[in-house]
């Protein structure tokens, strides 16, 4: 292996400030977990809900773990079918108002096993500039033509669109932007793709189990149904794996053509189980919901009033800070107070622009929101 070719690179990353470090959780990702043998204030993880340790699910996993098995013996077009999985899709669909839909390993596959079987080279993309990576990813590996639109600019979007009156189009956005806490007005989005005949597409990873009165994501915020929408079990439920929503029609055609469904093992029964236990808790319990609802709240109004620059209107709460040398600086004197949350750097968002990407938590308490703030104080401001 050429490996003085791999230390160049790593010594440009160095130089960069865009080293990462892998830290080892010790415990469920709780509002105060054990990380690297030592207990932090967790602000950086997705499980919004506090579902990845909720005990009522966990016991109800346990009584039906023995009729199920473990694991799912192959891809779901060979042996990797069971009835669980099947319950899960219909359930998902009823829940948010689907015809039908199709469980897929990851978010990622999901975006790509979408993207790569309906996208070709006689496709136009529409893209927002700041989709997911595993979108952007999905539209290269289709080979489609790609006109990416200002954030968020349906004014953009709308004048790329009137350039294709006759090609096959397709416009994707996240629902709720990762990074920047952005949630996309559904409404605009899906009306565009009416009126310029195209399909459309959401990736709403991070809305699905927050948003909306009972949870069911972006689509109850705006009573509006993109034709493919993809929501994710490891954010608001504390799982793993995903789904596509969709039509009946459209999900017989890629569980029929998408390589990253056909040739990826099933995600086990046991992981599926979960799903529908977490997705069951939410469905007749909104304690967990109204209460991160509330975190999010105090803590943002806490934050304006102390003159932080924040953005997004969702529970992804960004605040600037700049170069990717003072992340890092604020990231250590906040891990060396007991605070634990992601610095957010190049290539996720643009150099020199660098954020704090704050996550509460529903488990999260005042006293927790209020210790978080006091230090950001000290080391931010």
């Amino acid at each position: 292996m050429n490996s003085i070719y791999i230390k160049e690179k790593l010594q440009k990353l160095e130089k960069e400030h865009l080293i990462r470090e892998e830290r080892i959780f010790e415990s469920p990702q709780l509002a105060q977990s054990m990380i690297d043998s030592k207990e932090y204030l967790l602000f950086s993880s997705s499980n919004y809900l506090s579902l990845g340790e909720n005990k009522e699910i966990l016991e109800k996993v346990k009584k039906r773990m023995d009729s199920i098995g473990l694991g799912s013996g192959g891809s779901r077009l060979t042996t990797g079918s069971h009835k669980v999985h099947k319950d899960l899709e219909r359930n998902l669909a009823e829940f948010i108002g689907y015809e039908n839909s199709l469980v897929y390993s990851s978010g990622f596959m999901a975006n790509l096993g979408f993207l790569t079987s309906v996208c070709d080279d006689e496709t136009i993309v529409f893209s927002d500039e700041k989709n997911h990576a595993s979108i952007i990813d999905g539209i290269r590996l289709s080979k489609s033509k790609v006109e990416v639109y200002k954030h968020l600019d349906f004014k953009d979007l709308e004048e790329k669109l009137k350039k294709y009156p006759n090609r096959n189009k397709v416009l994707v956005s996240d629902g709720v932007f990762s990074m920047d806490g952005d949630i996309l007005p559904l409404d605009e989005f899906c009306r565009l793709g009416e009126k310029y005949k195209a399909l459309t597409y959401v990736d709403d990873a991070h809305g699905f189990g927050i948003l909306g009165e009972n949870g069911k994501g972006i689509t109850e915020i705006y009573k509006t149904y993109p034709d493919v929408m993809l929501v994710t079990f490891s954010k608001a439920l504390g799982a793993s794996g995903a789904a596509l929503l969709t039509s009946n029609l459209m999900r017989k055609y890629l569980y029929n053509t998408s390589r990253e469904f056909i040739f990826s093992t099933s995600i086990s029964p046991v992981d599926t189980l979960i799903i529908l236990e977490s997705l069951n808790y939410i469905k007749s319990n909104k304690k967990n919901i109204n209460k991160l609802k509330d975190n999010v709240s105090y803590l943002k109004k806490k934050l304006e009033e102390n003159n932080f620059d924040i953005g997004g209107n969702s529970h992804i709460i960004p605040i600037k800070v700049g170069n990717e040398k003072r992340a890092q600086e604020i990231f250590k004197k906040l891990m060396d107070s007991g605070i634990f949350l992601s610095i957010i750097r190049f290539p996720a968002v643009p150099k020199n622009e660098a954020i704090l990407r704050v996550t509460p938590m529903a488990n999260h308490s005042k006293e927790d929101l209020d210790f978080l703030l006091k230090k950001l104080k000290e080391f931010v401001k």
